[in-house]
């Protein structure tokens, strides 16, 4: 590389791949960083959704053992899980739950992840194939 001036410009290529590095390293940065949050979203949706499914599953089996105990279990499970029962509704052998998990994303915010689970006898359901 030479420090003669363009004949065109008057100026010189000095620091041009300093700015272009500089560049590549924020648009590199700026992907790690939203992987790393796409990353955290999606495990705190799979955290939600298996004690979403641990909560039902629960709930309906304290049901059918002991009727009135599904939300009370329902509860017990979520908090040793780290979860919020937001919702919980018992009728007959089915329990249907719904469940949030507060993400802590430091400057980004602290959405709240909500999934959802039913569970009960599975006696009278239409499966494909059944006729």
């Amino acid at each position: 590389m030479t420090d003669r001036p363009s004949p065109r410009t008057g100026r010189t290529d000095r620091g041009s791949a300093t700015l272009l590095s500089l560049g590549i390293a924020a648009v590199l940065l700026g992907a790690c960083v939203l992987g790393v949050l796409w990353a955290a979203v999606s495990v705190a949706h799979h955290r939600a959704d298996t004690a979403a499914d641990l909560a039902a599953l629960s709930a309906a089996q304290a049901q059918q053992s002991d009727p009135g105990q599904a939300c009370t279990t329902a509860t017990r499970i979520t908090d040793a899980q780290g979860v919020s029962l937001k919702y919980c509704h018992a009728e007959a052998d089915t329990v249907t739950v719904a469940v949030t998990v507060r993400l802590h994303l430091g400057v980004f915010g602290t959405p709240l992840v909500t999934s959802g689970a039913r569970a009960g006898p599975i006696e009278g359901a239409d499966w494909p194939g059944d006729g």
